[in-house]
């Protein structure tokens, strides 16, 4: 019963509103406020309550300016890069070498333009390698038989080896990314490592590993991570399938798909060519696929040297020719061999990080430091601003609802010609007009009314419904705070 009592005095004071006026709502504002313009207003005389209106609104004004510019820098999503140096054991990279020729064969990885080549530490089915130290001492050192005897001419012009330094579980784009290591040289790779840490969504397009991008990752069936080489390259191969019928030998398949040939295919290469040179096909990849959120590059240092030197080049090849085939003769010269040598510069790496330059702490630190500034105000000024819009808005509410009320009575009036039947006209409308009196017979008083006047119907007169006062079934509220009636 009591909850009940106190909702319906509850909807009572939602009907009634806030109880002022807007002239009203605004002088109790003013005259409230913790922010010194308005109250001003009310307290001085004509021409300063004219003088600090204008200064109010001129403050208020800068005051809305400046938070707008906060607030557009806030939502550009600006990032500050802070740069730091660690020392620890790091993992070795993992390095793929190519011989230049497709025809020589170092381990079971297939290049469609380098034949196989060899992965060294890539992590894949055994634990990385680390290193505990730098120098040429704690690195990796190769010597390479590149077997230039057996180049075929017409199917490569160069000699030597393609190697490439990157991360473990990522997937050897030699061909854009890797380097030569000349014949006939020693080649010595001082390694530098950067590890990028970007900030993802909403500062960066970034993605962490791949699931967020539209594109399917035709280099995951070699379990290796994203990376945006990857996606493009898979994007090119999905609109190649589309577009052709088939897929290019040098990218990955999807599954159920074939390779292009004459045969099945015989105009792949003229659908090839102009998808190649299409710039909307290579826009709708660079949009589609991301850059990573965390990467590792390495920064190599190159240097060369003849190797092996004039002094020492017999017993160098004499032990060499005995490894490659037994053979007490020399069978291995200058042009057919390479030496790389692969190693840490400095045993320190560089974290490369994003952060936000402008977070939410600073965002309200400005827009507080302006209003309190510029209007001497605080959150407690903004709570109060809040209120009068909401009782503002509650007002014009009531206001709205009570003209609806009155069309609607004044629509229901317009419908009778003269004013509205009284109660009294109402009861004699269904008085009962069919009964008349016996004139036959009159009675002992038939005298007493004369023949062109008819004697009154007998009966009950109607009650006095003049006093009936209508009252609305509701909940009359007291002003004070005290029961509702």
């Amino acid at each position: 019963m009591h909850v009940k009592k106190y909702l319906l005095k509850g909807l009572h004071r939602l009907q009634k509103g806030p109880g002022y006026t807007y002239k009203e709502l605004l002088v109790w504002y003013c005259d409230n406020t913790n922010t010194h313009g308005p109250k001003r207003i009310i307290c001085e005389g004509p021409k300063k309550k004219a003088m600090w209106f204008v200064l109010t609104l001129l403050f208020t004004s800068l005051v809305c300016w400046q938070w707008g510019l906060f607030i557009k820098t806030y939502l550009n999503w600006e990032v500050s890069v802070s740069l730091s140096i660690g020392f620890k054991t790091m993992d070795f990279p993992a390095v793929t070498i190519c011989n230049a020729s497709p025809f020589q064969n170092f381990t079971p990885i297939f290049h469609p333009d380098y034949g196989n080549c060899y992965i060294f530490n890539w992590g894949m089915t055994e634990k990385a390698l680390p290193s505990a130290n730098p120098g040429t001492e704690f690195g990796l050192k190769l010597i390479l038989d590149m077997g230039q005897e057996d180049y075929v001419p017409f199917l490569t012009s160069t000699a030597g080896a393609r190697l490439m330094l990157h991360e473990q579980r990522s997937y050897p784009f030699i061909k854009e990314e890797g380097i030569y290591a000349m014949a006939g040289m020693e080649t010595s790779i001082g390694v530098l490592v950067d590890k990028l840490q970007r900030k993802g969504e909403p500062y960066s397009q970034c993605t962490k590993n791949g699931s967020d991008v539209p594109i399917q990752n035709l280099y995951s069936n070699y379990n290796t991570t994203y990376s945006i080489q990857a996606c493009i390259r898979s994007c090119f191969q999905e609109h190649m399938i589309r577009e052709c019928g088939c897929g290019h030998y040098l990218y990955p398949l999807p599954h159920k798909r074939k390779y292009c040939n004459n045969q099945e295919f015989p105009d792949w290469a003229h659908c090839y060519s102009a998808l190649r040179i299409s710039l909307a096909q290579r826009e709708t990849c660079i949009y589609a696929c991301k850059e990573s959120c965390n990467d590792t590059q390495y920064k190599m240092t190159i240097s060369m040297a003849v190797w092996p030197s004039e002094a020492s080049e017999d017993w160098i090849f004499h032990v060499l020719s005995q490894e490659r085939d037994q053979s007490s003769n020399i069978t291995l010269s200058r042009k057919g061999i390479v030496k790389l040598n692969i190693y840490f510069q400095e045993f320190n790496y560089r974290t490369i990080e994003e952060s936000a330059a402008n977070n939410i702490v600073w965002l309200l630190s400005n827009l507080g430091g302006q209003f309190g500034f510029w209007m001497g105000g605080s959150v407690l000024c903004l709570i109060e601003f809040g209120e009068i819009i909401i009782d503002f808005v509650w007002i014009t509410i009531i206001k709205l609802v009570a003209l609806a009320k009155s069309v609607r009575q004044k629509r229901a009036q317009a419908r009778y010609e003269g004013p509205p039947p009284t109660v009294a006209e109402l009861v004699e409308a269904h008085t009962n007009f069919g009964f008349q009196p016996d004139l036959a017979t009159p009675g002992p008083d038939v005298g007493a009314y004369p023949h062109e006047q008819n004697p009154p119907i007998p009966g009950t007169p109607p009650p006095n419904y003049d006093s009936l006062r209508l009252q609305p079934l509701d909940v009359i509220e007291s002003d004070s705070e005290g029961d509702a009636i």
